[in-house]
């Protein structure tokens, strides 16, 4: 057993202290303060993997606090094989991005509002603000994994929304006050969506944890409930017809963000699958193949979008469209064994965009230039960057040995045992496998345009970003790495999950 207390509250709750020191110190501190907050988001990461390291030896951690007057509502955390892998991995991609961060912000400050003095004011609450709201990300993610409890869900599915209204309105892109605003009317119409299903399943159960809710067949309002609980997940999941927000929030947020937005928008699978697949699967049976279809639907949609990008961090952020689906496609299955996998798939998939979004970040920081027109030659200059943008290739690619070669053989394996008996879903399952040619004709087609051929003579002097920037990505990719070589240590926990 974990030997650290209230290990899983305090994965919760310690990113918070960085949000204090940052409104206590933030402004002294500056740009400095990201080395402060990507240290107390290393002890996160650090209790995280002391309870996965608790549940591959067989454990289930359980942590309940009640906090609220409301009958049954309560913070309620669990770790199991499941939750544990997904934290984990939510809290590395904020980790890293954390020291990420330090020079980035200090580029977007400089861009949008000068370049400050020692003793600017200005510059130096910007610094303190974005590290003040950074946290809020991991608490929302890890929270969001680990809690045990619909009610609680909602409320760590609506802490980013905070973080991301104001920092796309501080260091954004085009027309950055209206896409801050587009971002939160969309998340939150979503996360009501949800809440008002939740408090529906609620009100029946008078219960509002996980293990209650398949008490709810049966209930006059099980569907409305259900309906509504994936319907705001579908949005933020971006599906085809819900998707229309996407290409214009993830393009135009920080890109030190960006991975995270990814992140916040995959997570809605997982939630689907922890709320409604596994608690609810006689519900959904009806469901099932239109899901799948529609999952279909936006893959090939997004990536053909993606194909038509030349503004390199719109490429990224359309292509988030057509990954997630993949992960939609296996949960909506049913099948236990298919969920692990898009499961599984969802956790590389946000390793693979926050490397590839943040290599594309690297590029925009060094030649303030997003046309892939005007690129070109990159290579030769920024040889480490290429690298990076190759090895996210790879990983959304599903090419060895990264993550996402095994995460593909686990989603596609168990969908195609699960589906042989449908000759729908079986044909749904083929032509996913398909369509992941288009995954590495959107990813690896930019890469030569980008790094290859002959560069701009006004870019012959680029020089690689720091190594502040480039390491937290390398780290990224290591951990890509040691999941492709041995897969076991997401597929074994996934497959406990219930």
């Amino acid at each position: 057993m974990v030997l650290v207390p209230y290990v899983l509250l305090q994965a919760i709750v310690i990113p918070l202290l960085a949000s204090a020191l940052s409104v206590l110190v933030g402004k002294k501190l500056g740009p400095k303060m990201g080395w402060l907050t990507g240290g107390i988001l290393i002890y996160q990461t650090a209790l995280l993997a002391l309870a996965c390291l608790d549940v591959w030896q067989g454990h289930v951690l359980i942590e309940r606090y009640t906090w609220t007057s409301s009958p049954g509502v309560s913070l309620y955390l669990v770790a199991d094989g499941l939750s544990a892998p997904t934290a984990l991995i939510m809290s590395l991609i904020c980790t890293c991005l954390a020291f990420y961060s330090i020079d980035y912000v200090r580029y977007r400050v400089e861009v949008l509002y000068g370049r400050g003095e020692a003793g600017d004011t200005g510059s130096e609450r910007c610094y303190a603000f974005y590290y003040a709201l950074y946290p809020f990300f991991s608490v929302g993610l890890v929270g969001l994994a680990l809690s045990w409890d619909i009610i609680m869900i909602w409320f760590f599915m609506e802490v980013p929304i905070i973080a991301f209204y104001f920092l796309i309105d501080l260091l954004g892109y085009e027309d950055r006050h209206k896409i801050a605003l587009l971002c939160a009317l969309w998340f939150i119409t979503a996360s009501t969506l949800f809440m008002l299903g939740a408090l529906m399943a609620y009100v029946e159960l008078g219960d509002p944890s996980l293990s209650a809710l398949p008490a709810l067949v049966g209930k006059p309002l099980v569907r409305w409930a259900c309906a509504l609980m994936a319907l705001g997940l579908l949005v933020k999941a971006a599906v085809f017809g819900l998707h229309v927000w996407i290409p214009w929030v993830h393009a135009n947020t920080p890109t030190s963000l960006a991975g995270i937005l990814a992140s916040y928008a995959n997570m809605a699978t997982y939630v689907l699958a922890r709320t409604l697949v596994l608690p609810l699967p006689d519900i959904l049976k009806t469901f099932s193949t239109p899901l799948m279809a529609w999952a279909l639907l936006t893959m090939v949609y997004g990536a053909l979008l993606t194909l038509a990008q030349d503004d390199v961090k719109r490429l990224c952020a359309c292509s988030t469209i057509s990954q997630i689906s993949y992960s939609l496609l296996g949960v909506a299955s049913l099948d236990r064994g298919a969920v692990a996998g898009g499961i599984f798939y969802m956790l590389s998939h946000c390793l693979g965009k926050a490397i590839l979004f943040s290599t594309a970040g690297l590029i925009v920081y060094r030649t303030h230039e997003r046309d892939i027109e005007h690129m070109g030659g990159l290579g030769r200059l920024m040889p480490k960057t290429a690298v990076l943008w190759a090895v996210g290739s790879m990983v959304l690619s599903a090419i060895p040995p990264l993550s996402g070669f095994q995460a593909e053989i686990a989603l596609f394996s168990t969908l195609f045992s699960s589906t042989t008996g449908d000759p729908m879903k079986l044909a749904i399952a083929i032509c996913g496998v398909l369509a992941t040619a288009l995954t590495a004709a959107y990813t690896f087609w930019p890469l030569k345009r980008i790094f290859m051929g002959s560069s701009r003579a006004d870019l012959k002097s680029l020089r690689e970003a720091s190594a502040s920037m480039s390491i937290p990505l390398i780290m990224l990719a290591v951990a890509s790495a040691l999941i492709g070589v041995w897969p076991g240590l997401i597929s074994e926990l996934l497959s406990t999950a219930s």
